[in-house]
């Protein structure tokens, strides 16, 4: 759903909401709520913590007296305004999603990479700039250090930066450590789940950039740290899967 159609029609179900017959029996009240769920998990996601909020709200009391309808309708009133509050933040959710984020370039991410995902930067195929961002940092870092072709993922980091790495970063127990787990992040976190299943989530090119960002870090560090003891500096071309 685009964004300025899902706000739209979030504006118009918060001010339906204040209409509402105080009755979470009324015809009105049992075609909002399905409406007004359906278009947040449309808009942001089913699992999102907004559409979670508004799913979990609670409409009827917690206690009453048999019999005795003005619990039902004060608590009923009451949850509107919590209710359009929920609305309204998933509006400055959507808003805020729809922003153009700053445009990435190679004045900030390392040159190589940049030049590798450019191509799916300006295609703005975001899922394909995550994968093939992580792709190129494994077989570079790979190269760089002489490692085997088929040691990949959390096996490729550790034998890298590792206690038995030649190519361990920082100046001390805790920043090494630190530049392991971020290289195993990458592998196991980043590369996985974009090589596992295409992800479908409204901030997709925010992840993208910041999968791009993690990646162009850790070699950044490694030039800053090793290049003039290299195994092979010669520019890197991983197959791509699409056969690109």
């Amino acid at each position: 759903m685009k964004a300025d159609d899902a706000i739209e029609r979030l504006r118009a179900l918060r001010e339906e909401a204040s209409r509402l017959p105080p009755s979470t029996s009324s015809t009105e009240f049992n075609s909002w709520k399905p409406r007004t769920r359906s278009v947040l998990s449309r808009a942001l996601g089913e699992s999102h913590h907004i559409t979670q909020r508004f799913i979990e709200t609670k409409w009827t009391p917690s206690m009453y007296t048999l019999g005795d309808s003005t619990a039902f309708t004060q608590t009923f009133r009451a949850t509107i305004p919590e209710v359009q509050g929920i609305i309204d933040a998933a509006i400055a959710e959507i808003e805020l999603l729809a922003e153009e984020a700053p445009a990435a370039d190679d004045s900030g991410i390392d040159a190589e990479l940049w030049e590798y995902v450019a191509p799916e930067i300006q295609a703005r195929a975001w899922g394909k700039v995550a994968s093939q961002a992580v792709i190129f940092t494994e077989d570079r870092i790979r190269k760089w250090a002489g490692r085997p072709v088929g040691e990949v993922g959390k096996d490729l980091a550790v034998a890298i930066f590792g206690k038995g790495g030649n190519y361990r970063m920082g100046l001390t127990e805790s920043e090494t450590q630190g530049w392991q787990l971020l290289a195993q992040g990458i592998a196991q976190a980043l590369r996985n789940v974009d090589a596992h299943r295409i992800q479908n989530r409204p901030d997709h090119k925010r992840y993208a950039l910041g999968v791009l960002g993690a990646c162009s870090l850790l070699l950044t560090q490694m030039r800053h740290e090793h290049s003039n003891r290299f195994h092979d500096t010669s520019p890197t071309v991983p197959n791509r899967p699409d056969g690109e």
